[in-house]
């Protein structure tokens, strides 16, 4: 069990991600799918003590859903008391790989001889739930280091989504944004922010499409333990055709 658990997380170091995934919202009845795989399909499950669910409702209180495992997914629930913009994260609690010549190892590289190298991960899933009359979005920071904001989430066939990058607070520049339509299962284009840590896609399919960035920072590394820190974030929208004029 512990070589497996540990065979899972060092995915990660792979490109293993973890994502969230629409299931029913019916009355203010949220039900979401938390996966970990690649590419918008599942590959196993990450341990359910190192995920933390949170649910910011529109006035900012911060909710507590429920977490339930499947047999390939977790399901995350909560009840949305009244209209409005829910921002549902998961937080996947931080874990250091050390890579050696025989794979990587969970734990920090002064435990292993010959380590070649040794990164600090943190990984984070985002979606943003419409409820009732919400409104119009306002796109702004709520969570995490590494955040990914869309201008508006709700986006159809032919149009562009805007994405800002943000990491500290700071718009992040010159930094690749993942594009994986659900249905292909498979990257469909990197696209790089600008000077404003902006990014436009555009959206040629209907269906949940995940927007991925992946952020290095050697700064945050600490000796004997690992090299640099690597942030991942995951943003899910869901794209619908176009509305006749």
């Amino acid at each position: 069990m512990v070589r497996r658990k540990t065979a899972m997380l060092g995915l990660m170091a792979r490109g293993h991600e973890i994502w969230l995934e629409k299931r029913e919202i019916a009355d203010g009845n949220v039900e979401l799918a938390l996966l970990y795989g690649h590419n918008m399909r599942a590959d196993g499950l990450v341990d359910q003590e190192r995920v933390t669910p949170i649910v910011y409702s529109p006035d900012g209180k911060r909710l507590n859903p429920q977490l339930t495992a499947r047999e390939d997914h977790y399901i995350l629930t909560f009840q949305a008391e009244k209209g409005g913009y829910y921002t549902v994260i998961a937080d996947l609690s931080s874990v250091v790989l050390s890579q050696t010549e025989e794979g990587y190892q969970v734990g920090p590289k002064f435990k292993f001889k010959d380590v070649i190298y040794a990164g600090a991960y943190h990984q984070m899933a985002k979606r943003i739930v419409k409820i009732g009359d919400a409104g119009s979005y306002h796109g702004e920071l709520v969570h995490g280091i590494l955040e990914i904001v869309p201008e508006k989430i709700e986006c159809e066939v032919g149009s562009e989504v805007e994405l800002t990058v943000y990491y500290e607070g700071e718009r992040l520049s010159s930094v690749e944004v993942k594009v994986v339509p659900k249905k292909r299962g498979e990257a469909l284009d990197m696209v790089t922010t600008d000077g404003n840590g902006i990014a436009k896609i555009p959206i040629t399919e209907v269906g949940e499409w995940m927007f991925l960035v992946r952020h290095r920072d050697p700064t945050k590394r600490v000796s004997e333990e690992y090299d640099e820190s690597v942030f991942v974030s995951t943003l899910v929208l869901e794209a619908t055709e176009r509305r006749a004029e």
